[in-house]
């Protein structure tokens, strides 16, 4: 039940990225929000659970936007082991770890994409348009980024809490 989870939450948050976040003019500076996804699974979840969850993340984005082909993926996996080696340099249950968390990784995702670009295009200048949108999701992410990470994790919570007592009154058991 894990795993349905979190296709759900990746398809929802695809699906608000894609519709809503592209259409209002107040989330128009508005980060990757498969980030957080990323970003909670490299803070609390193991090995084991979270990379299916990412190979799944990076295929459902490469899909859905028009870009070399694993890129996505690519980010989201170097910056889940980003994520999981800075959790052993700093505590990762701190308030201010959580806010920088989600803003870094916007940073680093912005920093591979650039990077490839310019890999295959090395004429290519940055321009304004591009410093603004990067500091804008940059500002995005310090000022949700802690919110989002708890709400994942509580409506995980309250997901897993939920299922597991529907199995233990299927089973017969005592908790």
């Amino acid at each position: 039940m894990k795993y349905f989870y979190y296709a759900c939450l990746c398809l929802i948050l695809a699906l608000i990225q894609t519709t809503i976040v592209r259409y209002f003019e107040i989330f128009r500076g508005c980060y990757d929000l498969l980030i957080v996804v990323v970003a909670f699974l490299g803070l609390y979840r193991n090995f084991r659970e979270s990379i299916p969850v990412i190979l799944f993340a990076g295929l459902l984005m490469d899909n859905l936007y028009n870009g070399p082909f694993g890129l996505y993926m690519t980010s989201y996996i170097w910056l889940y082991i980003c994520i999981r080696w800075s959790s052993v340099y700093f505590n990762v249950r701190s308030s201010i770890f959580l806010i920088f968390i989600v803003a870094a990784g916007v940073l680093f995702e912005n920093l591979i994409f650039i990077s490839s670009f310019m890999m295959f295009n090395p004429d290519l200048l940055l321009s304004e348009n591009i410093s603004y949108k990067i500091f804008t999701q940059f500002i995005w992410a310090l000022l949700s980024g802690y919110f989002s990470i708890m709400l994942v994790k509580k409506v995980y919570n309250a997901w897993y809490k939920l299922f597991r007592l529907q199995a233990v009154e299927q089973n017969g058991q005592a908790l």
